[in-house]
């Protein structure tokens, strides 16, 4: 795919790097020419200084030849501007970093894909953790419809416990209703396939429906 990414710092830099590895088609675009020369030291990228609010740096990149869309930068009101100009130019597929769920609101009504409400998310990881059960972290509705992010915290009696999400998935202990998506172990992300042995505090995050919570809230 062919992708556009504003902002180059953690978040954009890091986005670019994995999806280049990927075999992905990557611009990336900053107005801090530092931060760019990190990115494309580490991975194959186009590179661009420019101010994103510039109009008219849609139109000579040619904003409607790109697949993806996404606004990484750390101001809202910058990836505000960026949803609104691919939105705009139909991108269908435009992701959005947020700080704030008004933000978030906001995006919705432009119809983006997804907003992601960094604070919201990382709150509620926390709470599933304090809580020993699962949090719901209502990120994606826009395309999700019936559908939550959600993330559970493995307990001592946890039926996952024990097993890695593919071996829990092969056992036939994850509803089809339920899509496993990442492991967080405190310090990082893993995806299905390279999911450590479960242990306790271990945090699942998966897509589920909105009337398998409950079945998803029993695995834990």
């Amino acid at each position: 795919m062919k992708i556009l990414i504003i902002g180059a710092g953690r978040v954009g830099s890091q986005l670019a790097s994995d999806l280049s590895r990927l075999g992905h088609s990557i611009t990336i675009v900053d107005n801090d020419e530092e931060k760019l020369l990190r990115v494309s030291s580490q991975a194959d990228v186009e590179a661009l200084v420019r101010d994103a609010t510039d109009p008219q740096l849609y139109e000579e990149i040619d904003i409607q030849s790109y697949d993806v869309v996404v606004a990484a930068t750390d101001k809202d009101e910058i990836n505000l501007f960026v949803a609104a100009i691919a939105k705009l130019y139909n991108i269908e597929r435009v992701f959005v970093r947020a700080k704030n769920q008004q933000t978030s609101s906001l995006l919705q009504l432009l119809g983006v894909e997804a907003a992601i409400v960094e604070p919201q998310l990382a709150a509620s990881i926390i709470f599933s953790m304090i809580q020993g059960r699962y949090g719901i972290v209502d990120l994606v509705s826009t395309i999700t419809g019936d559908f939550h992010l959600v993330s559970g915290s493995i307990k001592q009696t946890s039926i996952l416990r024990g097993k890695t999400l593919l071996e829990a998935i092969r056992d036939g202990l994850i509803p089809k209703s339920i899509k496993l998506l990442a492991v967080f172990d405190g310090e990082r992300f893993y995806e299905v396939e390279d999911s450590p042995v479960l242990d306790v505090g271990h945090i699942v995050i998966a897509l589920v429906s909105h009337t398998s919570l409950k079945e998803f809230s029993e695995l834990f």
